[in-house]
């Protein structure tokens, strides 16, 4: 019996040391079944127009303050604050009283002027048929000459006075000279109003402006561009531009280049440049802060990588490739702008390159995976292939 019990140990001993043996040269054949599965994109160069975003502020492309140009008292407003005008409307009315009161008393000047001018005249011709028969002196003609000239003169002198008068009651009736929105009013009826006191603010809505500025840097950057292919002979006019609003909405009209600076700003190191719109819905007014999305005319090769295939540290941004040897490589890479849902590669990929931009949470640098190739679509496209599938 003791012999039989003996042996059942002996056995269980040997089993015991085949499964551990059995399972310690398992180990290194589950590892191997174990590697990763990524998904890859080559890094080719594509077409693209090089887009910048810069920050401007809108401006009335007309912005006039509409002031009084005699005294008086302020008898009528004509407008309801903030509302659209059209240029020759009636804003304001002064009153003309002091005004008429004037013109007429140049008026009855203007009328004896004319009284002594026929005088002096009729005397002159009269003289005139005289002095051969030398019923005058050579003197007395000269006066009646020197009284014609001065009566004349008196004329002028009068009708000047009365088109004076008669601007001067014209400025008690204001007028819009342009189209536009007009501010709340800064005068109240009864006020006497003073030269050049300030009534109102008009502002021309269409087209609207917006002003920008870009660094020295970047403008002689594109002078030297232009140098290099005098073959293209870009114009400011070629340049579109649209607008992202203050709610990340796109604007709906395209606008254009009509204003370049002839100096850069020696405080700042930019050139003050201006694009205009046509607003026609008259949906910005002066003084918001927008996005300019500037495109250029000039169609390059750039490498685009996935935005998903782009990571950050300490170190900057980098990706996970697969190198020549099939092993995961972390690159450092430097980017530029974004043209939807890639981003333009400045340096650090070559075309060809191998760029991981699925699975990236299950791999590390020096490691093999299994790749699998996959061109990534928009989210438009996406969208437009979830539809037709449902």
């Amino acid at each position: 019996m003791l012999v039989l019990n003996h042996l059942w140990v002996k056995t269980g001993i040997v089993m015991s040391l085949f499964m551990l043996l059995s399972a310690c040269s398992d180990a290194p054949q589950q590892a191997q079944k174990s590697v990763p599965s990524v998904v890859i994109n080559i890094a080719e160069l594509k077409e693209i127009k090089p887009m910048s975003e810069i920050v401007g502020r809108t401006q009335a492309s007309e912005d006039v303050v509409i002031k009084s140009q005699i005294q008086g008292q302020l008898l009528k407003r004509a407008f309801n604050e903030g509302q659209d005008v059209a240029a020759g409307d009636l804003l304001f009315e002064i009153d003309p009283a002091t005004y008429l009161a004037t013109l007429a008393q140049h008026q009855a000047v203007l009328k004896q002027a004319f009284a002594s001018k026929d005088v002096a005249i009729m005397n002159w011709k009269r003289g005139k048929k005289l002095l051969p028969d030398g019923m005058i002196s050579a003197q007395d003609m000269d006066e009646l000459t020197s009284r014609k000239l001065t009566t004349e003169a008196g004329v002028v002198e009068a009708q000047a006075a009365v088109k004076a008068a008669e601007l001067q009651l014209s400025y008690t009736k204001v007028y819009a000279p342009i189209s536009g929105r007009i501010s709340n009013s800064k005068v109240s009826l009864g006020d006497i109003i003073s030269p050049q006191t300030e009534m109102a603010n008009l502002v021309q809505l269409q087209p609207m402006w917006v002003g920008f500025q870009v660094a020295e840097r970047s403008l002689i950057s594109f002078q030297q561009e232009l140098a290099k292919n005098p073959e293209r002979q870009l114009k400011v006019e070629d340049v579109q531009i649209k607008l992202r609003l203050p709610n990340d909405t796109i604007f709906n009209e395209v606008g254009k280049i009509d204003f370049v600076s002839n100096r850069v700003d020696a405080a700042t190191g930019t050139l003050s440049l201006r694009a205009s719109f046509d607003n026609a819905e008259s949906l910005m007014l002066p003084g918001l802060f927008v996005t300019l999305m500037i495109e250029s005319p000039v169609v390059e090769q750039a490498i685009l990588i996935p935005q998903a295939a782009v990571q950050e540290d300490q170190q900057g941004r980098f990706v996970m490739l697969l190198n020549q040897q099939g092993l995961v490589e972390k690159r450092i890479v430097t980017l530029g702008e974004r043209f939807g849902i890639d981003w333009r590669v400045l340096s650090g990929i070559e075309v060809g390159e191998k760029i991981i931009v699925d699975g990236l949470q299950k791999i590390r640098a020096g490691i093999e995976v299994n790749a699998v190739e996959q061109q990534l679509k928009p989210f438009s496209e996406l969208e437009k292939s979830n539809a037709n599938a449902a």
